[in-house]
């Protein structure tokens, strides 16, 4: 089993996780295999006029990978109990199906909480149905296939300045980020932008075990995942380092 490291220091989104594990596990295990695997186990949920594309993209310099989630066909508006039976009626197994769940349901209720509705009202407007359903089962997914024990998260990057939402301009970390970072170790860079996502910071509260530097380990592979707002000028993007155990060094005697 193995401990995967989340450097989540210049923000954090869903596709950043669902990029820099996919990355991760192609470094690991071998090209081709972790974009594979991913677009197989996700082909599960049964969405119409879904799929993924993956790029290279270059920010200040590093290669990283970029995943879009293509919508080929008009989606229906779908609520926060419409995209928990698709996961449900999945057949995803185990820990990532029951994880998958539970990430919704936090993004659901800090969305309800927010607009003052009831969880059954919320829907996907801002977010993306399709978009969140790749995310956060994909994310839990890729955790999976790299056997990872424990998950440890660097602290989170908010960001600053203000952010065009659907409903006017909101301060970073705009109410649903800020309601969702809670139990996080976050702080707030200078860079006038937002760095964590909703669907970002729902997945970091379910498998973020402890947050801090990169623990002890032999490292395996090494995962770049950008955003679409991730630019030579805003520089941000998720490193995930898959992590082998190894033993503790002994204390001097005496010591």
């Amino acid at each position: 089993m193995h401990t995967v490291y989340l450097d989540c220091s210049t923000g954090v989104s869903g596709d950043m996780l669902l990029a820099a594990l996919s990355h991760a596990l192609e470094e690991w295990r071998g090209p081709g295999l972790g974009f594979a695997f991913l677009e197989r186990e996700l082909a599960r949920l049964g969405l119409d006029g879904f799929g993924l594309k993956w790029t290279e993209k270059r920010i200040a310099g590093i290669r990283t990978t970029h995943v879009d989630v293509l919508q080929t066909r008009e989606q229906p508006l779908r609520h926060y109990t419409d995209l928990c039976r698709i996961i449900e009626g999945s057949g995803l197994s185990g820990r990532a199906g029951e994880r998958s769940v539970r990430a919704l349901r936090l993004l659901g209720q800090a969305e309800a909480k927010v607009h003052g509705v009831d969880l059954e009202q919320v829907h996907f407007h801002e977010i993306g149905a399709v978009d969140t359903l790749a995310d956060i089962c994909g994310t839990m997914l890729l955790l999976d296939a790299l056997e990872a024990e424990r998950v440890v998260c660097s602290p989170v990057d908010l960001g600053s300045g203000f952010v065009q939402c659907a409903h006017g301009k909101m301060p970073v970390p705009a109410p649903a980020c800020a309601e969702l970072a809670r139990g996080l170790t976050t702080f707030g860079s200078d860079c006038a932008m937002e760095r964590a996502t909703p669907t970002g910071l729902a997945i970091l509260r379910i498998v973020a075990d402890d947050f801090g530097p990169l623990p002890l380990g032999r490292l395996l592979g090494v995962g770049y995942g950008s955003g679409g707002r991730s630019s030579d000028e805003q520089p941000t993007y998720v490193r995930a380092m898959v992590l082998e155990k190894v033993a503790e060094p002994e204390p001097p005697r005496g010591a």
